[in-house]
């Protein structure tokens, strides 16, 4: 019945590329090949960041409990509409090609890290309906973590705000349920990271709970610009 049901919608609303329109898979070849990666020389070694070469990096400067993030694509053109159509429009299927995006650095963090999404506060899944972060891990397949990351307080938007006013804005937001880490190297998954407020907070507490190397890992990666909604 449900592959019936979803035969019928296919003829009444056929599939579109989120990005261009043109109709077919959620992600087309033409909008997968425009996509920016968001790596490569000119950008520092511990957050990905984009940064003079002869000066020091001061995206990442003020992390103490998060080790590195690195993204697979910049937020713009295809990036951002994909990032946008899984949160704000629910097109689910759209966290397929973003797991395939994350693989790469998923390897390279080794198969003996453990996965944390980071965790919306319940009133906020409740409205969106379901946990991108959650959804985009889920199609990764990797192994459970071990324990559980929960957001015990409703934050206000990221949207605009300066790294230090997002720091503040999620301090104390997030708790770990589970065994003890002793010395485990985990990672924290989002679709997007900005000035990586959010991650070195669960970073923080996964380190107090005895996590050895924490990492982060998103889809795209944003510059923390008033206006736009990066997170």
């Amino acid at each position: 019945m449900k592959a019936l049901l979803a035969r019928a919608l296919d003829l009444l609303y056929p599939p579109r590329c989120v990005s261009c329109g043109a109709f077919g898979p959620s992600l087309c070849d033409g909008c997968a090949a425009r996509l920016a990666p968001a790596r490569g020389p000119d950008r520092c070694g511990r957050c990905g960041a984009r940064r003079d070469p002869s000066a020091a990096c001061g995206g990442c400067a003020g992390w103490v409990a998060l080790d590195g993030a690195s993204a697979a694509f910049e937020m713009e053109g295809p990036a951002r509409r994909i990032v946008h159509g899984l949160k704000y429009r629910g097109v689910r299927d759209l966290a397929e090609p973003m797991a395939e995006a994350l693989w790469p650095l998923v390897r390279e963090l080794g198969a003996e890290t453990a996965i944390f999404a980071i965790p919306l506060h319940w009133r906020r899944r409740r409205s969106r309906g379901f946990n991108q972060s959650e959804v985009i891990l889920g199609r990764l397949g990797t192994r459970p973590a071990p324990g559980r990351l929960e957001r015990t307080r409703a934050t206000a938007s990221q949207v605009g705000l300066d790294a230090r006013a997002r720091r503040r804005n999620v301090a104390g937001a997030f708790r770990y349920r589970g065994p003890a880490l002793d010395g485990a190297a985990v990672a924290v998954l989002d679709d997007v990271v900005t000035t990586g407020a959010t991650a070195e907070e669960c970073a923080r507490v996964l380190r107090a709970h005895g996590a050895g190397r924490v990492h982060a890992i998103a889809y795209a990666r944003a510059v923390n610009a008033p206006g736009q909604r990066p997170d």
